[in-house]
């Protein structure tokens, strides 16, 4: 019987490390909080990916933001950078955005760099995704940013 338990718990060990690894290979960067009197916002960029809603082959990152707190809306204000170049070293400026949303407390939304008018980019390579912003209203909050990992599309 001890042989029996030995081979379950090895197989059951390794599908656990493969789980794990599967799970860290799609993972984004740390999110970044906006805040602004009684309300803070999550920011988290997401990795740079083909678009599959697009009807041609473009590469973007969605910015997800959450908000809650005392006011019953607050007005988010960010910029993307999508940029292509290696892990470290140079990187080269591909598109960029700026919008704003009004977000309802406890809501989450979504902005998208490059945007659907914008300048769009299809050529395979390393993309980094940038984000600066902050709360503009009810009232002005700190200036954060943040950035997505650095992804190969090919």
């Amino acid at each position: 019987m001890k042989s029996r338990t030995g081979v379950i718990l090895a197989v059951t060990a390794s599908t656990l490390m493969l789980t794990a690894a599967s799970a860290g290979a799609g993972s984004q960067a740390p999110g970044v909080r906006f805040k602004a009197g009684g309300a803070t916002c999550d920011v988290t960029p997401q990795n740079p990916h083909w678009s599959s809603g697009a009807s041609d082959r473009r590469i973007l990152f969605k910015t997800r933001v959450s908000c809650r707190g005392t006011y019953p809306s607050v007005t988010v204000r960010l910029s993307g950078s999508l940029q292509r170049g290696p892990h470290v070293g140079p990187k080269v400026v591909v598109a960029t955005s700026t919008q704003s949303q009004v977000i309802k407390s406890g809501q989450t939304a979504t902005f998208y760099t490059p945007q659907a008018g914008g300048k769009q980019v299809s050529t395979p390579g390393e993309y980094t995704g940038l984000i600066t912003g902050q709360i503009t209203a009810p009232v002005p909050g700190n200036l954060d940013d943040g950035h997505s990992k650095t992804v190969t599309l090919k």
